[in-house]
């Protein structure tokens, strides 16, 4: 892969060629939060059209709308010039549009060529000849060069293999508008430079994409067209040949980020506050070896699907390992969930972490009820409201009153209110996962500086993120898991965002 400019080419290229796909002052509403706000999206015939933007900014839903998943509450999707009055998930794969998640929406344990031959687009019954699913199924193999045994039950592949298991299904469906939602996120470098490889191919072949990934280096690579969306609405569009990644990155966040890192650590002490050998979980993670010291940020850095969030949620005490040990203050932990002085905050507040009917104060002080009891040993109201105050202010939680429900503040705000909860009990160890995932840049530099604080103040913490200058601003030490096991170590000092990035592409050292 490289990084010098988009490919080049087919005719249907060219600017002034129809438009696969055009998307026109669409607006879609969700109560009275506004997703998208006059939304004009064109993505021209056999090019691959790069859409990138923050979470929380709009890429989900309005890919959703095309997909016919989502219905604009105004505006208009035509596709292949013919605009559709409405638009479900039938019209949608009638019209040749295929999505290809995250997950792949495969069935694992089905063969290739099972997987191949479903379709969700037909309605009718009808018997299904295995001569037949087997013969598709070599035919759109073929189609994209793949050596694949179509009789190979789907789950024994590599992830990189499924991906393209999923393109075949959606060449050989007649899919001609293809949504690929983070293609990449849990592949290595080098099936990364496959997948685009192909990607290019079929695009060079008339079909067409709409590019979604948060990996900059890939979208300027791959990419025809690049479309950025912020807050809802496109702030710019065009070839890419006029976008860098600072450029790109600027557009995302309206602004110019400084990617600040954390200054020079204190030396560990003699005995960490967390201690992990020899862990084992089979399914997830083997022969984890892992040191938290008081003041010191550690990171874990890896693919989807690595295990760095298992690591996490057993030093946390919310999975129990098979084999190994971890010693909290040098004494064995047998039941480190109940103890107070270690806390999880988790990467999904909405269903995992807040409350969110309940008050902000109310939230804040589930994890530290001794703290708010009254002189009778009961809950008092007061107390609530005063920690919760105290919180709030502490880590600028912007809220008029913390009796308001969690539900009425913004992404960032929530989640300074999860983190207020974890810290309210003072603890020694907090393992944080993906910490800022969902909120805007301005919340995330700030966030950054309550993890670099906390550290100032005596807590080990372990930090799991997917965002590599996450790692590089908050941690003084990067741990690479790659297949469930650790293959790196570095001081963050000694990398840069390409050199991490490479490493955890390359599931460890290159």
């Amino acid at each position: 892969m490289t990084s010098d400019g988009p490919i080049t080419g087919a005719p249907l290229r060219e600017r002034g060629a129809p438009p696969a796909v055009a998307v026109r002052d669409v607006r879609k509403e969700y109560g009275k939060v506004v997703a998208l706000d006059g939304v004009e999206l064109t993505i021209r015939k056999g090019t691959v059209h790069a859409l990138v933007g923050e979470n929380g900014s709009g890429k989900s839903t309005l890919t959703k709308i095309i997909a016919g998943v989502e219905q604009p509450t105004s505006g208009t999707v035509s596709i292949d010039g013919e605009s559709l009055p409405t638009i479900d998930p039938r019209v949608s794969i009638a019209h040749g549009v295929r999505v290809i998640y995250q997950d792949l929406a495969l069935f694992p344990n089905m063969t290739v060529a099972e997987n191949l031959s479903f379709s969700g687009g037909d309605p009718q019954l009808r018997l299904i000849r295995r001569r037949e699913v087997r013969e598709h199924a070599e035919k759109a193999l073929a189609g994209l060069g793949l050596d694949i045994d179509p009789n190979t039950r789907l789950g024994d592949l590599s992830t990189a293999e499924r991906q393209l298991v999923a393109i075949a299904r959606t060449v050989s469906s007649d899919g001609r508008i293809v949504l690929m939602d983070e293609p990449t996120a849990a592949l290595t470098q080098d099936e990364i430079d496959s997948l685009l490889e192909t990607i290019r191919s079929l695009s060079a072949q008339g079909l067409t994409f709409l590019f979604i990934s948060h990996k900059l280096r890939e979208v300027v690579s791959i990419a025809d067209d690049v479309t950025v969306i912020r807050d809802g609405q496109i702030v710019a569009t065009g070839p890419s040949e006029d976008y860098d990644q600072a450029r790109i990155t600027e557009l995302m966040t309206g602004g110019v980020v400084e990617n600040l890192r954390r200054a020079k650590p204190p030396a560990s002490t003699d005995e960490p506050v967390v201690q992990v050998r020899d862990l084992t979980l089979k399914a997830s993670f083997r022969n984890i070896d892992l040191d938290l010291y008081a003041g010191r940020v550690v990171g874990l850095a890896g693919l989807v699907g690595s295990g760095r969030i298992e690591i996490g949620l057993a030093v946390a005490g919310l999975v129990t390992p098979e084999k190994g040990e971890i010693r909290y203050r040098g004494e064995v932990a047998t039941n480190l969930r109940d103890n107070p002085r270690l806390q999880y905050v988790p990467d999904d507040r909405l269903t995992e972490g807040l409350f969110l009917d309940w008050s902000i104060a109310d939230n804040i002080a589930a994890n530290d009820l001794d703290e708010v009891l009254g002189t009778a040993g009961t809950v008092s109201t007061d107390k609530i409201v005063e920690l919760g105050t105290t919180w709030r202010d502490s880590l600028r939680i912007k809220a008029p009153d913390v009796r308001n429900p969690a539900s009425s503040l913004s992404g960032g705000n929530q989640q300074r209110v999860l983190l207020a909860r974890a810290l309210a009990p003072r603890p020694d160890v907090i393992v944080l996962n993906n910490p800022t995932v969902g909120v805007d840049i301005g919340s995330r530099a700030e966030i950054h500086d309550v993890v670099r604080d906390i550290a100032g103040e005596g807590t080990a913490v372990l930090v799991i993120s997917d965002e590599p200058a996450e790692l590089l601003s908050v941690c003084d030490e990067i741990v690479f898991v790659h297949d469930g096991q650790v293959t790196a170590r570095h001081g963050a000092e000694e990398l840069d965002e390409e050199a991490l990035v490479d490493i955890i592409s390359r599931g460890g050292e290159s």
